[in-house]
């Protein structure tokens, strides 16, 4: 198992009984998995519930996996539904809202993250506006939060999204437009002092 090894023999091992195997899909994606489910319920408890369903869930349908996408994606979409299924229980059912909307503003949220002439990613490694985020995010509703971490946080695409969250993908596009504006709106105190800092105006000197 040190030797580096694609996602379909990894499988293939653990079909075959290996438990070393099936321990490194665990180790492999555990940590993604955990912080996938804290980030979508907002709840520790209710995340390591979601982590061990969702692992749960993997092995047993283990023999489902075709290596079509990445082994990654295809465990997230099983930890995105085990939430989804926990926030239901929770706070009962949500449903996407696809009418027509001018999506001309859903680029507004990249651009005001290009304005520091940072990307999501160097920002998310900053503490204090990591901090400001997932606050921001604890206020969304869960319709808007959870495409927005799926999409701009994860990384996942339009499409399995929509295959995940059993909606299409017009619906996830509207609400990203509103969960993006929404955290514009909770964010812009923040981006306005990161703007006005002495360390930007040094660097953009």
């Amino acid at each position: 198992m040190t030797l580096e090894i694609t996602d379909k023999e990894l499988v293939a091992q653990a079909l075959k009984g290996d438990q070393q195997a099936k321990a490194q899909i665990v180790l492999l994606h555990q940590e993604l998995v955990y912080n996938l489910a804290l980030k979508l319920t907002g709840n520790a408890d209710e995340a390591e519930n979601v982590l061990q369903e969702t692992f749960l869930s993997v092995f047993e349908n283990l023999d489902r996996f075709r290596g079509d996408a990445a082994l990654k994606t295809w465990i997230y979409r099983i930890a995105a539904n085990e939430a989804l299924m926990a926030i239901r229980r929770r706070k009962g059912d949500f449903s996407f809202r696809s009418e027509s909307i001018d999506l001309s503003e859903a680029s507004r949220y990249a651009r005001m993250l290009r304005s520091l002439d940072r990307n999501p990613l160097e920002l998310l490694m900053d503490a204090e506006f990591k901090n400001a985020l997932e606050t921001a995010m604890s206020n969304l509703p869960d319709s808007w939060r959870i495409p927005f971490v799926l999409k701009d946080i994860e990384g996942l695409s339009l499409q399995e999204i929509a295959d995940s969250l059993k909606t299409t993908v017009p619906a996830v596009k509207a609400a990203l437009h509103r969960g993006r504006n929404a955290l514009r709106d909770h964010l812009a105190d923040f981006i306005e002092q990161h703007q006005d800092s002495p360390e930007k105006k040094e660097t953009s000197s």
